[in-house]
């Protein structure tokens, strides 16, 4: 981890080029979004032909457990989903099971759209300059489409990393160009580029969950912070029974939870927690954290 980086995120700005840490995948056909909606969930249909709209939705098998998270960003009757980091071919599979008089396809396209995070609390500000649009009023998950640098980005409202969080999204092409624009604007407001190691003790400090440590096979959305990505009010879908009813007769036997560790910089490795001799719980993710100068983790 680099310790200058870290904390010129804390004070002021850090940008981290997610490209692998998440996929995309471009949802095409008027029935894509729709056929989503089905098998999410989240309730997607406000969705439908409102671009720049967007929402979190979860994926889970009949027994209710994650598949993966995922971002929907509305393109109007298609759209493009952001799933966890080598998880694109597995969702596309999923969900082309269902396809069956859909008009509705779903490809990888990671390889043709980079992502990057930025995020700090002069993110906002930031932004708002260097696009010049009122981002105060874009609902979360919810993205406009601007010009910076010369070139077409997507601007979506995010993870609250440090305050506040926003993912841009532009075409591989342009990659180098967005990339050197943003890290030298964010360089000269006291902001810096992070690496790998950075942002993940800094997405452990903010609580934010991410496949596979703490979204996989074991767990249901309820056992982590996915509960507003759950919608109580739509119709069914895949393991809607199974999370509905652990929600209603108060079932669900595990949180997931922030922990410290006193044993200074020393890396422990991940771990299952004891009380008595009786298993609590697991260690999902672990990283030093400079402010609190100890190990913190997910459990």
């Amino acid at each position: 981890m680099n310790e200058t980086s870290y904390r010129s995120a804390h004070s002021a700005l850090a940008f981290f080029d997610a490209s692998k840490r998440f996929g995309r995948v471009a949802a095409k056909g008027p029935d894509a979004i729709d056929l989503l909606h089905r098998m999410s969930t989240n309730d997607l249909l406000p969705l439908i032909g409102k671009e720049g709209s967007g929402a979190q939705t979860v994926l889970t098998t009949e027994k209710g457990r994650i598949i993966d998270l995922l971002q929907v960003l509305s393109l109007g009757n298609e759209a493009l989903l952001v799933t966890s980091g080598g998880y694109e071919e597995e969702v596309i599979a999923w969900l082309d099971k269902y396809v069956i008089m859909e008009d509705a396809k779903y490809e990888n396209v990671s390889k043709d759209i980079s992502q990057f995070l930025i995020f700090g609390p002069q993110s906002l500000s930031f932004l708002q300059e260097l696009s010049r649009e009122n981002l105060i009023a874009l609902e979360q998950f919810h993205f406009i489409t601007t010009n910076i640098a010369d070139v077409e980005v997507r601007l979506q409202k995010t993870h609250r990393i440090i305050e506040s969080g926003f993912t841009i999204f532009c075409n591989f092409n342009d990659e180098a160009k967005v990339k050197e624009h943003f890290v030298s604007a964010i360089t000269s407001h006291g902001g810096a580029e992070i690496d790998d190691d950075t942002f993940e003790a800094l997405r452990i400090e903010a609580g934010i969950p991410l496949a596979p440590n703490e979204l996989n096979g074991k767990h249901n959305p309820l056992e982590t912070t996915l509960v507003q990505a759950i919608s109580w009010t739509k119709g069914c879908y895949i393991g809607q029974e199974v999370i509905a009813r652990l929600d209603t007769y108060d079932k669900v036997q595990r949180h997931m939870m922030g922990i410290e560790l006193q044993n200074g910089k020393d890396q422990t490795p991940l771990a299952i927690l004891s009380s008595d001799g009786a298993e609590i719980g697991e260690i999902t993710s672990i990283a030093f954290s400079p402010s609190m100068n100890k190990n913190i983790g997910l459990a």
